[in-house]
Formats: C-alpha cells, structure tokens, sequence
C-alpha cells in the first residue's frame, strides 16, 4: 500500500509537470478521487515523503547500471560472433593453401586433423555470414579427400621413381670401389651421398635393404679414405723429420765464414740443391707447416744476405781493378803506334806484368778491357814483327820437321796396350810443339791438319769418352801455350761460355717443365729423368768452368 500511494504520488507530480502546473477538470477529478481515497492516510504519507525522494533517486541509479549492463552484454556478444567469423575464414584459408599446396600426405592430414580441431572448438553462434562459412568449409573438405585420393595414386609412382633413382645411385657408388685416385674418390662419394639423400622416400618393403646396401659400401669407401689419410699422416711426420735435417744443414750452410767466389758459389749450389730437396719431399703436418717454413725461408735468406754482402765488397774492390786496368789500356793505347821497338817493349811488358798482378775486374768489364789492351800490345807487336822477314831458315825447317811428323803420325797404329797408346800421342804432342813456329801464312792449316789427326787417333783409343775429352783438351791447351795465339785463347773461351750458358738455359727449362708434372707414377719416372738430365748438365757445366779457368790462367 506505501508504494503504491508512492507510485500515484509520482503520477500526480508527473501530470502536473506536464500541464506545466495548471489543472484541468478531468486531472482534478482524478486527483481527488485519489485524496478521498487517502485522506485518511495523509498524515502518513507526509511523514513518508522525504524517504520516497531518496527511494525514487536510488532506483534510476540501480536501473541506468542495468542498461550498461545490458550494453556491454551485447557487445560483447557481437565481437564473439565477429572473431568467430574472422577464425573461420582463416581457418578456411589454410584449408585451401593445405589442398592447393601440400604434397605430402602425410603433413597433409596432421595439418588437416590441426585445422579440423581448430573448427570444432569455434564458439556456437547464429550468425547467416558464419552458416555460409561452414558451407564453403564443408565444400573445401570434400575437395580435400577428393585431392588425397589423387596424390596417393602421384605417390605410388613417384615411390617407384625414387626406387629406380636410388638404385642408380648404389650402381655409380659401387663402382666407386674400383677407383684408385683418393681425391676424385672423396668428392664422388660425397656426391653420391647427396645424390641419395635428395632423392625422395620409396616404398618401405624396398628401402631397408636398399638402405642398407648402400650405407654398407658408403662407410667402405670411407674407410679406404680414412685408412688414406692416415698414411699420408704418417707420411707427412716423416716428411716433417726429412725437413728439420734440411733445415739444420742449411743453418749450419748459413753461418760458414766463406772467403772466396769459389767457396760462395759451391756453398750456394748447396743450399740451392737443399732447395730443390725441400720441394721435392712434400707436404708436412699442418700445424708444423707455417713455422718450419718460415724458420727455413729466414735461414736461406740469412745465407744470400751474406752472400750479397760480400759479393757487394768483391765488386767494390773490382769496379777498382777496372779503374787501374783502365788505366794501363789508355796507356797501352799511346804506345802501339810507337816505332821504338826496345823502349816501347819492355815498356808493354811491364804493362802487361801489371794487368796479371791488378787481379779481375767484373766479367763484363774484363773481357773489354782486355780485348781493349791485348790489341794495342797485339798491334805493337805485330808491327814489330813486320819489320822482320816473315819466313827465316828456321821457320822453313820447322815446317819441314812438322810435316814429317804429320806423316809419322798418319802412320800410327794403336796396339791393345791402352796407356802405351795414350803415352805415344802425348809424346806426339810434346815434338809437336817443341819444334817451334813455322811461316806464318801456312801457320793455320798445318796446325789444323795436325789437330785432325790427333782427334782422329784419340778417337781409335779403346778408352772412356770423358777421359779422351779431358786428353784432348789437355793438348789442345799445351798447343795454344806453345803457340802464343791470344786469338786462339780467346775465342776457346768465348766457346766454352756460350756452352755454359746454353747448359744453364736447358736447366732453366727442365726445372720449370717439372713443375707441371702431376703427382703420378708415370710423372715420378719423368721427374726422374728430367733430374738425370739435369744432373749431367750441372757435371758439364763444372767441367767446362775448369776448362775455363785453366784457360785464363794461360
């Protein structure tokens, strides 16, 4: 009874608010209906209107709370169903890259059964854009198998492709253990392996012992190529120790105090041929390869350091024998045109005494000089000849004794007794140049005849090629030193020269055509010879370059 007449209070103030405060005559009648009614009542009702102000503010409180409530319900709800709908679709978005894009059966249906759970755990909502989906969803399953029953069928030829592919494999990597050559051998398997291993799977009855077979004969290569390594390991340590004696000897090479050209240029040979030694042995350990090669390229250095150093000082003291000799083929130069035959001779002559005791200049600069000053004395001299008579009694004996001689010569026979026949040319030799100078103008062609002869007979001699070559030579010298022919001296040595020179050029070039060769068996006998060659060519060389010095000591 309170709340109603608290309600038609409220619906009178309501009326009266709308009538803007006037009455009307209907409104009145119902007004005082209601005050009949509750007249009684008014003395309460006062008491109890202060309580229903609050009341009446209390529940537009409590009833604008429940429409936020209401609201915020019903977003919420309206997002759920949108999420709903954007899940599905990507779901469904997956479902047609899997189909269109996934070959593999097998990631197929795990992506599948992910997808299919996902859709099942999508809230329950009715929405006309969320039916459509779950259509175009059922549609994209139904493609799905439809497409699985075809790849099983792709699958099954593709197994059988993959079988024969493998096969090939194993084929190629069996023949592999036929081949000799490590290296071409490690990158074959290997290819091999890869090879196999992008080939795709094939059927399971097949595989294991395919499978099988294969990696039996893989790690049987591997082996080979382990036990390969191993030895060359072992090889290497014993290259390491052939190394270290090299490296000692050319320390010990290094540190020689070496007084001479001689003694420098054999000791260079030495560590040169130590060089060719360290080449020659091969690959060491390769933690102890960078150090032991930088020790041993610092201790050769070492060594043509010092050599440079003394052959700096040697040149020094020859650019000053070069002034001196300079010198003495200016003064050389003024006299040859001298008529003063006794002054100016002896004068030469001790010019000449001085050129011997100067000791050499340079090579290049020597030869010129001396050409230089032999041809003023040479010019002197020769003019001092001319004014002799150019044939004199003796000369004319000594031609006739010579050609006698020449003729006992033809007429020699070599008997068995090897060293009586050497003896009997030599004694040949000794008459030859004892009896002296014979008229110039028939000088060459005796001397020429008697050369041939002297080949032609030593040649006949049952006796080694180098000793007849060291005999030979030996008379050819003893004649040049009786006949006091400069020219002839000259242009020996200028042989000789060209000979080494041309020695040298063939050493050049059989060292460099070694460095082509692979490491092979038949490169090992090529190596071999080529070492041969040049071994012989170096012994000709020492020989020619004594040659060379017996002749500038003439």
């Amino acid at each position: 009874a309170s709340i109603l007449r608290i309600l038609n209070r409220q619906i009178i103030r309501t009326l009266r608010q709308k009538n803007g405060g006037n009455s009307s005559d209907g409104m009145d009648v119902s007004i005082a209906h209601i005050n009949l009614e509750d007249r009684e009542e008014d003395e309460d009702e006062n008491a109890t209107e202060a309580n229903l102000d609050e009341h009446d503010v209390k529940f537009k409180e409590v009833t604008a709370l429940f429409r936020e409530k209401v609201a915020a319900a019903r977003k919420k709800k309206e997002k759920i169903e949108k999420d709903t709908v954007e899940k599905a679709r990507e779901l469904i978005g997956k479902m047609e890259s899997l189909v269109e894009n996934e070959k593999n059966i097998g990631k197929a249906f795990s992506g599948f059964s992910d997808i299919q759970e996902s859709w099942k755990s999508l809230p329950k909502v009715s929405n006309d854009a969320y039916r459509d989906l779950n259509a175009e969803y059922n549609k994209i399953v139904e493609l799905f198998f439809y497409n699985i029953n075809i790849y099983k069928e792709l699958k099954e030829l593709d197994l059988k492709h993959n079988l024969e592919q493998k096969q090939l494999v194993l084929e190629d990597q069996k023949k592999l253990l036929d081949m000799n050559d490590i290296r071409l051998l490690e990158v074959e398997v290997r290819l091999n392996q890869e090879r196999w291993n992008e080939i795709g799977p094939t059927f399971k009855e097949e595989w294991d012992a395919i499978k099988d077979e294969f990696w039996n004969i893989t790690r049987e290569i591997y082996k080979r190529i382990q036990d390969f390594y191993n030895a060359r390991k072992e090889e290497q340590v014993k290259n390491l120790e052939k190394k270290k004696e090299l490296l000692a000897r050319v320390e010990q090479l290094a540190n020689l105090d070496l007084k001479s050209q001689k003694k420098w240029r054999e000791k260079t040979k030495d560590v040169i041929d130590i060089q060719k030694q360290w080449k020659m042995i091969g690959f060491v350990p390769k933690e102890d390869a960078s150090a032991l090669w930088k020790e041993f390229r610092s201790t050769c250095d070492k060594f043509f350091d010092r050599k440079r150093a003394y052959f700096d000082e040697l040149h020094k003291e020859q650019d000053a024998n070069r002034d001196a000799k300079e010198k003495l083929v200016e003064q050389a130069e003024a006299l040859k045109d001298d008529t003063n035959w006794k002054e100016t001779s002896s004068v030469l002559i001790n010019l000449q005494k001085k050129w011997k005791e100067i000791g050499p200049a340079h090579q290049r600069d020597e030869n010129k000089l001396w050409r230089k000053f032999r041809a003023a004395c040479d010019q002197f001299f020769q003019a001092r000849k001319g004014q002799k008579q150019e044939e004199t009694a003796e000369f004319k004996n000594n031609l006739e004794k010579k050609e006698a001689l020449l003729k006992e010569l033809e007429s020699f026979e070599p008997t068995d007794d090897r060293n009586k026949n050497v003896e009997t040319l030599k004694a040949f030799g000794a008459k030859w140049r004892d009896i002296g100078h014979v008229p110039f103008k028939v000088k060459d062609k005796v001397n020429k005849k008697y050369s041939d002869l002297m080949d032609t007979k030593f040649s006949a001699l049952k006796i080694d090629k180098s000793e007849k070559e060291k005999i030979r030579f030996e008379q050819k010298l003893e004649n040049m030193k009786s006949g006091d022919d400069d020219r002839m001296l000259r242009k020996e040595q200028d042989h000789i020269r060209n000979k080494i020179s041309k020695l040298k050029s063939e050493i050049v070039q059989f060292e460099n055509n070694m460095g082509f060769f692979a490491d092979s068996k038949g490169a090992d006998k090529l190596k071999k010879d080529v070492e041969k060659k040049v071994e012989r060519a170096q012994e000709e060389i020492e020989m020619l370059k004594e040659r060379l010095m017996l002749l500038r000591d003439v």
